[in-house]
């Protein structure tokens, strides 16, 4: 399958799954209104599934027309005379009533509508045989004021498609294959031919004019527009052995000193001089010493005094005689009840002989200060 045909396989898979929903039967006159891409794949997906019935095609430009007439239509019919051409095309009789209401006995045994808006849905069930039917293949998102009484008198089945699915694959069988799968094995036989459609080619960066081309096909005649990557210009397509290759990323391996691992986790591997383990330097702060606070007599005059820290003497090393000295550890201070005068003056200081005994060097336990 060629780019062009891979391309047109989606609009291809809804010409199929909207002819699988009522197959012609061989002889029959058949409608398509509309030949933009879905009218015309449906056409040729008719031709390939039942190339035994009568397709007429009712086209709007004159390069549809050519087109239709191409691949195989048997009649053309234009708006400006619909009813009288439906009238030639199949031999039926046309009525007008009163209020300037058309209406034909006869008509088109199978209808594949693929404007679907209210005047081409008005017309089908105008131009359709007594249980003939009509297939809604074009979609339209506004809301119709439509007049259904053929539907019921001439006994029309209206039968509504969207998109694609699954199907009864071949005809006449009890498989089921998705409509992508019997689009494409059409395509492979060469019994579809949607490449013949591509009308107009353009770079991707010339959007406006393809979104022009498309929207005014009086002008440009177009039936469908891609857009191709080949034609985009040298400076705009990137060079794709610049883009593929990739730069290597720049990796930094942590090594561990070796005093750190032990002798089973040694590694295997041995260190470039460049990867090599600088351990910093790190300067350790000394741990502050306990602060050194003299003892004094609390006031008597305070209302709410703290309790008095408790003092301990520590004593130096016996090789540093000489150069004893006596370190005072505060603890936190709490808050304690007002004391009495006579509790202050007796807990606060320590007695000479304790604190002689303490300068001399014996080993006594200090008292412990009482509230």
């Amino acid at each position: 399958m060629s780019d062009e045909q891979a391309v047109m396989l989606e609009p291809s898979a809804v010409a199929v799954h909207a002819v699988l929903r009522r197959l012609p039967h061989p002889g029959d006159h058949v409608l398509i209104i509309g030949a933009g891409t879905i009218g015309l794949l449906t056409l040729q997906v008719i031709r390939a599934l039942a190339p035994h019935a009568t397709v007429s095609v009712m086209a709007r430009y004159s390069f549809q027309i050519e087109q239709a007439t191409r691949m195989g239509a048997a009649h053309i019919l234009y708006p400006q005379d619909s009813y009288k051409g439906v009238e030639r095309a199949t031999g039926a009789r046309l009525y007008k009533g009163m209020f300037g209401n058309k209406m034909l006995l006869g008509g088109y045994d199978m209808i594949y509508d693929t404007i679907g808006t209210r005047k081409t849905i008005h017309d089908s069930l105008r131009w359709t045989r007594a249980d003939g039917t009509v297939v809604l293949v074009g979609l339209s998102l506004h809301s119709m004021h439509l007049d259904l009484t053929p539907i019921w008198y001439q006994e029309i089945d209206l039968i509504g498609t969207f998109s694609h699915g699954m199907e009864t694959w071949p005809v006449g069988t009890h498989e089921h294959y998705s409509t992508f799968a019997i689009a494409a094995e059409l395509i492979e036989r060469r019994q579809l031919h949607p490449e013949k459609l591509i009308t107009h080619r353009f770079a991707l960066n010339n959007y406006r004019e393809a979104f022009s081309a498309a929207t005014e096909k009086s002008r440009s005649r177009a039936t469908k527009v891609v857009f191709d990557y080949s034609l985009l210009p040298a400076s705009v397509v990137p060079n794709v052995r610049t883009a593929a290759r990739r730069r290597r990323p720049a990796t930094t391996t942590a090594i561990w000193p070796q005093e750190l691992l032990s002798d089973h986790e040694a590694p295997s591997w041995s260190p470039t001089p460049d990867e090599q383990f600088i351990p910093p330097t790190l300067e350790v702060a000394p741990e502050p010493e306990p602060p050194e606070i003299p003892i004094s007599t609390p006031q008597s005059s305070q209302a709410e005094t703290e309790q008095p820290p408790t003092l301990s003497v520590e004593e130096q090393p016996a090789f540093e005689e000489q150069s004893q000295t006596i370190k005072i550890v505060v603890s936190k201070p709490r808050r304690s009840r007002q004391l009495s005068k006579s509790q202050k003056l007796t807990g606060d200081v320590q007695m000479p002989d304790e604190s002689s005994n303490a300068l001399t060097g014996t080993n006594q336990p200090s008292d412990t200060l009482e509230d």
